[in-house]
């Protein structure tokens, strides 16, 4: 069974509406090129955030989604900082960029991600859908959470840690994360949907963590599963699912 397929919850949220506005609020999104992560950018370029930074490998494509944003919501100020999570010094690379140019950090959205691929592993070994899904979103969060830890103590700070997340880690193995499978192609699961599993229940014990020590200094982490929606995430599920 392919979880997801079936609308769960009934949660009604209207961008136009339920966003606030974002007057001076610096945002970065990981995988703002496509998909759900160039949609989260042009719903929240309508509030007037003071910038957003979109991150992907490929300036390109990003370059492309800028425009289609900015064609949408003229004067949107949107940076492309290049970084590659199956890459930690990549991941290295964008953080310092970022923090070269930003003070402040209100919303971190760790959206980019994969599923279903063929077996493989991360610069570093790591098995890859854990590795892109979970462990660079982990480092650069790492990075970045010092200055999200001072925009916090701002006047009417409203720091935001989110993470894309998926009713699929319900398809990670039965114990939870196999540890010493994880720098292995098969990251010691059966299938390419138990990996993707295991990485989004990564997803979610990760956030749980970061509110377990960071909540109390103004910084709410969340995972969500943002239901059914047809990106490109889905371009390799039925060929490599199993």
């Amino acid at each position: 069974m392919l979880y997801g397929l079936v609308s769960v919850g009934g949660v009604s949220f209207t961008p136009a509406k339920d966003i606030p506005e974002l007057y001076k609020k610096v945002i970065f999104i990981t995988g703002g090129n496509v998909g759900l992560g160039k949609e989260s950018a042009l719903q929240l370029a309508r509030h007037e955030p003071e910038r957003i930074y979109l991150s992907c490998r490929d300036a390109a494509k990003a370059d492309a989604a800028i425009l289609d944003i900015q064609m949408v919501v003229p004067h949107t100020p949107i940076t492309f900082i290049q970084c590659d999570l199956t890459s930690l010094s990549s991941i290295q690379a964008a953080a310092k960029e970022f923090l070269s140019k930003e003070s402040r950090l209100d919303i971190l959205m760790l959206n980019a991600g994969i599923m279903a691929v063929p077996p493989g592993t991360t610069r570093e070994g790591y098995e890859v859908q854990f590795g892109t899904n979970h462990v660079g979103h982990a480092l650069l969060t790492k990075l970045l959470m010092p200055v999200m830890l001072e925009t916090a103590k701002l006047p009417e700070a409203d720091v935001r840690v989110v993470a894309l997340s998926s009713i699929g880690h319900t398809m990670a193995p039965t114990q939870g994360i196999v540890f010493e499978g994880l720098k292995s192609e098969n990251g010691g699961c059966g299938t390419s949907m138990a990996r993707y599993g295991q990485s989004k229940l990564a997803n979610i014990l990760f956030v749980r963590e970061l509110q377990r020590r960071y909540g109390d200094k103004g910084i709410t982490a969340v995972a969500v599963h943002p239901g059914v929606v047809n990106t490109e995430l889905y371009r390799t599920v039925f060929s490599g699912a199993f």
